[in-house]
């Protein structure tokens, strides 16, 4: 089996890997970016399988994606990205993609996904049929720092914080999610980014200020109460600002895209034959 992969980007290693326990015989083109990936192909007359990353070069708005299926359009093509946005990833399937994978994804998710989209079906996460603007509503940020609904943390990048604030590494963290430890690292540089600090330290107190933490995570025992997010409140001049969801609950923009829409895309999307995929060995 000949597969065309941007190699250097972990979730494209992680389906590799994976791809390589199922089945026999997989040979790896490597290309890192879009240009060199529409150069390679030319070269593969008997490609099964392209893996892109949304941070290759060329790959600006998925026009990389665009090109890659206008070239080959019968080859199935799996989009890795580290943003579980429904709305990239129903462009992402517009545009001519089978699979896309997220940080989120387990290896014994992708065992079952790759058959799928071998097979001539499609594969998104589930985070995909979730309600963003429910789950953004939990844990909703305090008034010390508000973020926007494209900007908050995701469900499992506040999993992984909480984890950070019990002083857990990213292999022990890995270990408890069951995902890679380079899987992890994705989750903490995407948290620091959208909370705008440099380290895991800062991290843990921004979240707390932001209200992503219990109140137990960081609360229990004298060193850590100094660090809760009752204390951030209480150290601020004027009466405290409630910041419990039932307490205060602002009105959250809807994402575009519907899980009924999916649904009616990956439908209309579906081929009437399935192509049957050989293995080679």
């Amino acid at each position: 089996m000949k597969v065309l992969a941007a190699d250097e980007y972990i979730l494209c290693c992680g389906l590799l890997r994976t791809l390589m326990l199922l089945y026999d015989g997989v040979c790896v083109t490597v290309a890192n970016s879009i240009d060199e990936v529409l150069a390679r192909i030319p070269e593969l007359p008997d490609l099964k399988l392209v893996l892109l990353d949304t941070g290759m070069p060329g790959m600006e708005n998925l026009a990389g994606l665009r090109r890659t299926v206008e070239t080959r359009p019968d080859v199935p093509i799996i989009i890795t990205s580290p943003s579980e946005s429904r709305t990239q990833i129903i462009t992402a399937i517009r545009n001519g993609a089978r699979g896309y994978v997220v940080p989120s994804c387990k290896p014994c998710v992708l065992k079952h996904a790759l058959p799928l989209v071998m097979s001539g079906e499609f594969y998104i996460p589930a985070s995909a049929f979730c309600d963003e603007s429910v789950l953004l509503t939990t844990q909703q940020p305090s008034p010390q720092m508000v973020l926007s609904a494209g900007d908050g943390l995701t469900p499992r990048q506040r999993e992984v914080i909480v984890m950070l604030a019990e002083g857990k590494s990213n292999k022990e963290v890995g270990r408890e999610l069951d995902v890679l430890e380079g899987t992890v690292k994705l989750h903490v540089k995407g948290i620091l980014r959208k909370l705008g600090v440099r380290n895991r330290t800062e991290a843990v107190l921004a979240a707390a200020r932001a209200g992503y933490l219990p109140r137990t995570t960081l609360g229990t025992g004298s060193s850590r109460s100094e660090y809760s997010a009752d204390y951030v409140n209480h150290s601020m001049s004027g009466p405290r600002a409630p910041s419990s969801p039932s307490e205060r609950k602002p009105a959250l923009p809807r994402t575009s895209g519907s899980s009924a829409d999916l649904g009616g895309l990956l439908s209309s999307r579906r081929p009437q034959h399935r192509p049957k995929i050989g293995q080679t060995s």
